[in-house]
């Protein structure tokens, strides 16, 4: 037996392609070399085709349609289910982020019974941890959860017995209403109290399963409640939201995560992990959790930069938690251009179902035996990657699994007949020529024939088979002697060469998009029976094999001469990455260096720079972008040190003027640092000041009261002159060079009064 499905993935990209034109995308701001372009668009239905009319209950039997005012339907497909195909499309072609919320839900998987499938040593192992597995009850107070354990020993009630004291009872694939019946209550579980063996139990129910002979009496004893993990309690509900009874509500009855939600309490078991960690079970023999969730396994492959958007966000835009951004790509509905019968519709009923995340021989990477589970995380692998429907062969379907005794979960829907045609317009504002060869070639897979779109419901079966000619697209806006598709082709292949050494066209991912819209045979798209896919698991049983796509590649535009200048641009973008993973590494002294700059501590951030650039010489990168910066450094330099000169020259102009104003005698009669001596003790000192007195105050005499100030020192030296001053002193007045002196500063009559003083005393 191999491995079918209807379905499969296109290799998740590690590296994200983020455009540098991101942040500068508007709708209201051109680019320079902007373009408004506008597509109309025929496409055709290959196989029968059904898409939701969004009624409310969404139970319409009758593809999205209109009723015109002829009375009579004229169907449609929804813009949104369109757009959501071509962004899809772009995303995967434009090596885009994968998301949580918008491509993929995180849930955490869990495992029992394993004994079918791994043998006995797991199944012991398994054994050994739910056996320590501890009763209690989850409960919910405001928006936080606790567990509150019972206090005792799990003990059983006889099936029997449970009959005769509650005859209500009833035993039913759904543990809720296994519980429900005790009492028969209809909305909650009563859990009632019995005696046994002197001591009190509640019934605990745990549904229906092959020789089942009793129910579980939880102790009726409780411990103080303790208070759960958020990721605890968003595991348990995605490892049992499948489990009848416990997410989905059905015949007017309530579930039991309405219950909890509620503020009422519910039976389970609680296991501490290793790591800190605990898991809450739903049944005796609960499912243990792998070691990793979804999100994990995505994370491993590709590491995304929440702060950067890729290509298809730029495009079609965008909401998150600190911005967002309005689309540039418009689509209309796509209508129907004939008109069909109700007779003419194809009635189809069945089970639709979905296909499950846990089942991990497809939905990770695998590369040999055994397979990987999600206990594994290895480098380079994890999430297989986006799922995309097989296409199947010709206009042939698969018969949906037939309904049964329970209509509750079954489907009915009227799908259009194979080969209608439907117009619908694309419009896109202020793009980029990239952008619109994004669009062009994921309308027509770039050019490449035999590839189709997926649209609608049950696409696992074959329903909603489209595909868009190239006569039949429309082009208005653009220049007709520009190869679009090229340019883009040629964006995307630097980046992949960059990164992979390989052309766009010849990447896995590029190559399995291609092969999975491309035709199959019935074999390959069969959907395998619930026994196929747990005797898939068991390797004993069915040996190691994967889905495998054939391989054919997708059209290129480009030529031998576009291949050269491809790699020539990644070796380019290799070498502008390199430079810029290198200053990265040295994002600490950038961050210095910025520090110190707005500190003005200019000559630190210019050692750091010049730290910076001996490191970027080392790995040979261009340091042309750092010697500008440090040219700059140096002008601040420049300018701090002129300032610091403008302002000692202000100083010293403001200490001149305070000196002038003060008078000649605050210098040449001030103290020294003792305070008590002078500081001028002769007249040479004293006749040195007084000139540059003079020079300062630009005066060739001294004023009245700066005279009056000299003539007073002059008197305080003439008390006690120098030996040498003493000689000098006493020569006659017209041959002294001191009478001669002051004679110049003051006036003959003044002179002559301090020589006769002198003389006399």
């Amino acid at each position: 037996m191999n491995i079918t499905s209807p379905y499969n993935f296109v290799p998740l990209n590690q590296q994200v392609f983020y455009p540098d034109w991101a942040e500068q995308a508007s709708q209201d701001l051109p680019f320079k070399d902007g373009l408004d372009v506008s597509l109309d668009i025929k496409l055709t239905n290959v196989s029968p085709l059904f898409t939701r009319n969004g009624s409310k209950d969404g139970k319409d039997p009758f593809s999205a349609h209109i009723i015109g005012e002829d009375g009579k339907r004229h169907y449609f497909i929804p813009a949104t289910t369109i757009k959501g195909m071509l962004r899809e499309i772009v995303e995967i072609m434009t090596f885009g982020k994968m998301q949580e919320g918008k491509d993929y839900q995180n849930r955490q998987f869990g495992y029992r019974d394993v004994a079918k499938q791994a043998g006995k040593k797991q199944n012991t192992e398994y054994m050994r941890k739910v056996s320590m597995g501890k009763p209690g009850w989850l409960s919910k107070e405001s928006d936080d959860y606790y567990f509150t354990q019972c206090q005792g020993n799990l003990e059983k009630i006889e099936i029997d017995e449970l009959k005769k004291r509650y005859p209500s009872y009833q035993s039913d694939p759904s543990i809720w209403k296994s519980n429900v019946s005790v009492e028969k209550n209809g909305i909650y579980p009563a859990y009632p109290e019995i005696e046994k063996n002197e001591e009190y139990y509640r019934i605990v129910c745990t549904g229906k399963f092959e020789k089942k002979y009793h129910e579980l009496l939880f102790p009726s004893s409780e411990d103080e409640p303790i208070p759960l993990l958020e990721e605890t309690i968003q595991a348990f509900k995605t490892m049992y939201d499948a489990s009848p009874g416990f997410a989905e509500a059905k015949d007017g009855n309530s579930c039991f995560l309405s219950a909890l939600e509620s503020g009422q309490r519910i039976p389970v078991f609680y296991l501490k992990l290793e790591g800190n960690k605990e898991t809450l079970g739903f049944s005796r023999m609960f499912k243990l959790p792998y070691k990793y969730n979804v999100r994990q396994q995505v994370e491993n492959l590709q590491k995304v930069d929440e702060t950067k958007h890729d290509f298809a966000e730029t495009l079609f835009g965008y909401t998150s938690k600190n911005d967002s951004l309005k689309g540039r790509v418009q689509v209309s509905h796509a209508f129907m251009e004939t008109e069909v019968s109700d007779s003419d519709l194809i009635e189809t009923k069945g089970i639709l179902g979905s296909p499950k995340a846990s089942y991990y021989p497809v939905y990770l990477k695998q590369h040999n035996s055994p397979y990987k589970t999600y206990d594994d995380n290895d480098d380079n692998d994890g999430i297989a990657g986006r799922k995309l429907y097989r296409i199947h062969s010709k206009d042939t379907t698969t018969p949906l699994p037939p309904q049964r005794e329970n209509k509750n979960v079954g489907t009915t829907f009227k799908a259009l007949p194979k080969g209608q045609t439907f117009i619908f317009r694309i419009t896109m504002h202020n793009v980029k020529d990239v952008e619109v060869g994004a669009i062009l070639s994921a309308l027509t897979f770039n050019h490449t024939t035999g590839v189709y779109f997926n649209l609608g419901m049950a696409k696992s079966f074959g329903f909603g088979k489209c595909q868009i000619e190239e006569k039949d697209i429309e082009v208005r806006g653009i220049s007709s002697d520009i190869d679009y598709v090229k340019k883009f082709e040629k964006m995307m292949s630097a980046f992949t060469y960059e990164n992979t050494q390989q052309l766009w066209a010849q990447t896995e991912s590029i190559t399995q998009l291609v092969n999975i819209l491309g035709e199959h045979d019935d074999a390959e798209v069969k959907m395998m029976k619930l026994t196929e896919y747990v005797d898939s698991k068991v390797e004993k049983k069915v040996p190691f094999n994967k889905l495998k796509e054939k391989g054919t590649p997708i059209h290129t535009s480009l030529s031998d001469e576009d291949k050269e200048e491809v790699k020539e641009l990644a070796q380019k973008a290799k070498g502008i990455r390199a430079e810029k993973e290198t200053r990265k590494g040295l994002g600490q002294k950038y961050e210095l260096a910025k520090v110190y700059m707005e500190r003005h501590e200019f000559e630190l951030a210019k050692n750091i720079y010049n730290q910076i650039m001996d490191e970027l010489l080392k790995k040979g990168v261009n340091i042309q972008e750092e010697r500008q910066k440090v040219a700059q450094i140096e002008e601040e330099i420049a300018k701090q040190e002129q300032a610091a000169k403008n302002l000692a020259e202000q100083a010293a102009l403001r200490e001149q003027e305070n000196k002038l104003a003060a008078g000649l005698g605050a210098t040449i009669d001030k103290l020294a640092g003792d305070g008590v001596n002078y500081s001028i003790k002769d007249f040479k000192v004293c006749f040195q000041k007084v000139e540059k007195w003079l020079k300062d105050s630009k005066s060739e005499k001294l004023s009245e009261s700066d005279a009056n100030d000299l003539y007073a020192t002059a008197v305080r030296l003439l008390k006690e002159p120098s030996k040498k001053e003493v000689k000098e002193l006493g020569k006659p007045f017209d041959k002294s060079g001191i009478w001669r002196k002051l004679t110049s500063f003051l006036d003959e009559t003044k002179a002559k009064e301090l020589y006769e003083t002198y003389h006399t005393k």
